[in-house]
C-alpha cells in the first residue's frame, strides 16, 4: 500500500498531460465553435430523449446482475443509480462505482464483492460489445468508402476483441499461494464471477451492452446532424465505439480529452476535418453532461429529503451467494 501515493501522482501527471494535449487541439477547433450556437434545437431534444434512454438500459444491466444474487432493484432505483454514478464519474475518474456500491452495501445488502462480480462482468461485455461493433463497422466502412481503417485501429479493435473474450470464457482464480493483501478479496472474487457467469443473466447483460453500442452512435448521429454535418451512419457508428472504447483506458473524469480525441482519429473515415470532429463531440458531451447534471440533482434532492432509498423499497433481499465483506 505504501506505493499508493505514487501510482496516485502518476495518474495525476497522466490527466494532466492528457487534458493540457487536448486543449492544445482544441484550440485549433475555436473556428469551428460557431456550429454550436447554429444547432438545430429538435436535435437537441432528441439527444436528450436518447441519453434517458441510455441512462435507463445501462441500469437494466445492473438490475440484471444483481438478480443474479436475489437482490432486486426495481428499474426506477437502478435508474437513478446510474444518473447518480453518471454525475460522480464526471466530476472524478470510475468514482461512480463506488457511490453505488456504498449505496448498495448500506440500503440493500449487497456485498461488496456481489456488486465487483457485477462490474467486473459489465466492464467485459461493455469493451465484448464495442469491439465487436467496432470490428463489424471496420468492414461495412470499407465495403462502402473502399479503403481499409488504419493498421492501428484493427490491431487495436482486435486485441479488445479477444481480451474480452478470455476473460469471459476462461475461467479463472487467484493463485492458491498467494497470500498478499487482499488476497481473500480476490478469491472470494473470483468465485462469485464463476457464480454470476453461471447464473443465465450474462447474456441479458451482454444484449443490453450491444444495445447500448447503438444508442451511443445514434445520439452522435443525432448530433452531427444538430451541427449541420452530413456524416453516414457507418462512419458515425465507428466514431462512435471508437470513442466508447477510450473509457478503457482514460484517466481523466468522464474521459474527457480521450473520447474526443478518439473520435479525432477517425475524422478521415467520417468526411469531414478534424477540428469538425472535435467540435461536434464535444457539443455531444455538453448535451449528455447537462442532462446527467440536472438529473443528479432532482435524484439527490430526493434522497437528502427522505435520507433513505429515493425510490419505492423493493422486497427485502435475501441471502448473498457469496461472503460478505
Amino acid at each position: 500500500m505504501a506505493d499508493m501515493p505514487s501510482k496516485r501522482i502518476v495518474k495525476t501527471l497522466i490527466a494532466v498531460v492528457a487534458l493540457a494535449c487536448f486543449v492544445h487541439v482544441g484550440s485549433g477547433c475555436l473556428d469551428e465553435l460557431y456550429r454550436i450556437g447554429q444547432v438545430r434545437w429538435a436535435g437537441v431534444v432528441a439527444m436528450v430523449l436518447v441519453h434517458l434512454l441510455i441512462l435507463w438500459v445501462q441500469s437494466l444491466g445492473l438490475k440484471f446482475g444483481l438478480d443474479s444474487w436475489q437482490h432486486p432493484i426495481s428499474e426506477q432505483e437502478g435508474f437513478s443509480l446510474f444518473v447518480v454514478s453518471s454525475y460522480a464519474n464526471l466530476l472524478l475518474p470510475r468514482s461512480g462505482v463506488g457511490t453505488t456500491a456504498l449505496y448498495l452495501n448500506r440500503f440493500r445488502g449487497n456485498s461488496l464483492v456481489d456488486y465487483g462480480s457485477v462490474v467486473l462482468c459489465n466492464a467485459l461485455l461493455f469493451v465484448l460489445a464495442c469491439s465487436s461493433v467496432a470490428a463489424l463497422a471496420c468492414g461495412l466502412d470499407t465495403a462502402v468508402q473502399g479503403q481499409s481503417p488504419p493498421l492501428w485501429l484493427r490491431v487495436g479493435v482486435g486485441l479488445m476483441l479477444a481480451g474480452s473474450l478470455g476473460g469471459l470464457l476462461i475461467p479463472w482464480q487467484a493463485p492458491r499461494r498467494y497470500a498478499g493483501p487482499g488476497s481473500q478479496l480476490l478469491i472470494r472474487l473470483a468465485r462469485a464471477s464463476r457464480q454470476l457467469r453461471h447464473s443465465g443473466n450474462v447474456f441479458r447483460i451482454g444484449l443490453v451492452h450491444f444495445v447500448l453500442v447503438f444508442l451511443r452512435a445514434l445520439r452522435l448521429q443525432i448530433a452531427f446532424w444538430a451541427m449541420h454535418v452530413d456524416a453516414g451512419f457507418f462512419p458515425v457508428l465507428l466514431a462512435s465505439v471508437v470513442g466508447d472504447l477510450a473509457f478503457v483506458i482514460a484517466v481523466t473524469p468522464g474521459a474527457l480529452g480521450f473520447r474526443e480525441a478518439a473520435i479525432a482519429l477517425v475524422a478521415s473515415r467520417l468526411g469531414t476535418t478534424v477540428s469538425t470532429a472535435v467540435s461536434v463531440a464535444l457539443f455531444d458531451r455538453l448535451v449528455f453532461s447537462l442532462t446527467v447534471i440536472v438529473l443528479a440533482q432532482v435524484v439527490l434532492g430526493l434522497f437528502a429529503r427522505r435520507q433513505t432509498s429515493p425510490l419505492p423499497l423493493v422486497p427485502e433481499p435475501r441471502q448473498s451467494l457469496s461472503p460478505r465483506t
